[in-house]
């Protein structure tokens, strides 16, 4: 007797994609009360197999069949600008979360109430995505997706950040791009929990690794 393959069993050849609207669910069943079995963010492909009914899709999902919601799915993924930083500088500044607003009032104080700490880096997070604040060169909206491409050692790599604030153009120069203190983003943190060392340099790119290198390219969405 064959074996059943407990992988991709679905056949058909008219696969497509559709993007994530925000952070979803991955389940193992077409139920809102089935098993969470994955999270893919915002703007993330995912293929599809086909349309179970009107609120599911089945989907491909890292080898096998699963389950998302209809409604959470977007036909086109978002597009970008691409913005080169005038400063080679590996310095990133950092703003403590207590001196945002809380008000639910101001976009700044909504988007608060969505934060979820990093605890080991100290910098908050929405979703996969960073807390930071830039220039009003790049953008002035809070809420703003910005992929951050940084070189360390030769290496590239991509990180994933959200507007959580806006720099004060008093604070920045050259058009509004650079923060005074040499900073192009500031990222917002728990001062209790950064690390001692980026703490006492004032520097986020010592908390992690990941946050270390010279910023080549600002990939903002629309």
């Amino acid at each position: 007797m064959t074996a059943l393959n407990p992988k991709l069993t679905h056949v058909n050849t008219h696969h497509y994609y559709r993007y994530a609207r925000t952070t979803v669910n991955i389940r193992a069943s077409p139920s809102t009360k089935s098993k969470v079995i994955g999270k893919i963010y915002w703007n993330d492909p995912v293929k599809i197999l086909k349309r179970v009914n009107r609120k599911w899709y089945l989907i491909h999902y890292k080898g096998e069949e699963r389950y998302v919601c209809v409604q959470y799915l977007k036909k086109k993924k978002s597009c970008y600008k691409e913005f080169i930083p005038p400063s080679h500088s590996t310095f990133k500044s950092y703003e403590d979360a207590g001196c945002i607003t809380d008000s639910k009032s101001i976009p700044q104080g909504r988007l608060k109430r969505k934060y979820c700490l990093d605890r080991e880096s100290g910098v908050y997070r929405i979703g996969n995505r960073y807390c930071i604040a830039v220039g009003s060169y790049y953008t002035k909206r809070v809420g703003v997706k910005i992929d951050l491409v940084l070189s360390h050692n030769g290496r590239k790599h991509t990180l994933k950040c959200i507007t959580a604030d806006s720099k004060a153009d008093k604070d920045t120069i050259n058009n509004h791009r650079v923060h005074k203190d040499g900073s192009i983003v500031e990222f917002v943190v728990s001062k209790t929990a950064l690390p001692s060392k980026a703490r006492r340099m004032g520097d986020v790119s010592y908390a992690m690794n990941k946050f270390k290198g010279e910023i080549l390219k600002m990939k903002i969405y629309q």
